[in-house]
């Protein structure tokens, strides 16, 4: 089982569900800032695509949730998606906070913080989830930290072609459906990272994705119960809005 090329500071790596969620509105530099802050391994983020095609980090494919406008992300460009408020939902100390776009991420963490960019699915207006894994793929390339980041999605169809571009860059593909053996969930295909919801992860699903060769992430765990029997379960990454957590965790079981 090939090694994962980036280093944590403990054999399980800590990884920031949406950045530091539980502390700061989903998606936003302010999480990502907090993520770094509290000594995450790696961020997890989402990405659409704005009606001019610029990559943007958000998790839905709609506005509402997370923003002061109701709307499709893909019907907005992104002058007109950079006047909304996405901070305001989560507590009045975030109000001003902006959708950030991929760019911005990729300069606040270089050289500082692995992300796994999770290319999303659902209503993406003129454009196809090909169209998103490429102006992704490109800005990341434009960036030169193609060393920095970690491609997934739940749809193959995005993993293979980040793959065909890029055969040796790692890719995830990320599952929440029950499933025997992994082999079964990709195809046959050799995927290097199974980001499995918890809901269906198991040690004999684990254990034979092990066996094949693919590291194990599981996803989103914010219960301490939760993380120490995915631990002892045996993962390689655990996703979650409280990294803190996790990481004092951590600390113990491998002082």
């Amino acid at each position: 089982m090939a090694a994962l090329p980036w280093a944590g500071k403990f054999p399980v790596l800590a990884i920031a569900h949406r950045g530091f969620s539980s502390a700061a509105p989903e998606n936003t530099l302010a999480a990502f800032k907090k993520a770094m802050e509290v000594g995450s391994d790696m961020i997890e983020l989402d990405l659409h695509l704005s009606k001019d095609g610029e990559v943007v980090v958000i998790h839905d494919d709609t506005l509402k949730r997370t923003t002061s406008c109701n709307g499709k992300v893909a019907d907005f460009s992104l002058q007109e998606l950079k006047q909304l408020d996405a901070g305001k939902w989560f507590g009045s100390r975030f109000f001003g906070e902006r959708i950030p776009t991929l760019k911005e991420v990729l300069e606040l963490t270089r050289g500082k913080i692995p992300i796994h960019i999770e290319l999303k699915e659902g209503d993406l207006g003129r454009y196809t989830l090909a169209d998103l894994a490429d102006r992704s793929l490109e800005e990341v390339e434009k960036a030169g930290l193609l060393d920095q980041v970690l491609f997934g999605s739940f749809n193959l169809s995005a993993v293979d072609r980040i793959r065909e571009k890029h055969p040796r860059l790692p890719v995830a593909l990320i599952y929440n459906k029950t499933w025997d053996i992994p082999q079964d969930a990709t195809g046959g295909r050799p995927i290097p990272i199974l980001s499995s919801s918890g809901k269906v992860l198991n040690q004999a699903n684990a254990s034979k994705a092990r066996q094949q060769g693919m590291k194990v992430f599981v996803w989103t765990l914010d219960r301490e119960e939760q993380m120490e029997h995915f631990l002892n379960v045996g993962v390689d990454g655990i996703i979650t809005n409280h990294p803190d957590k996790l990481i004092k965790i951590l600390k113990k079981r491998f002082k």
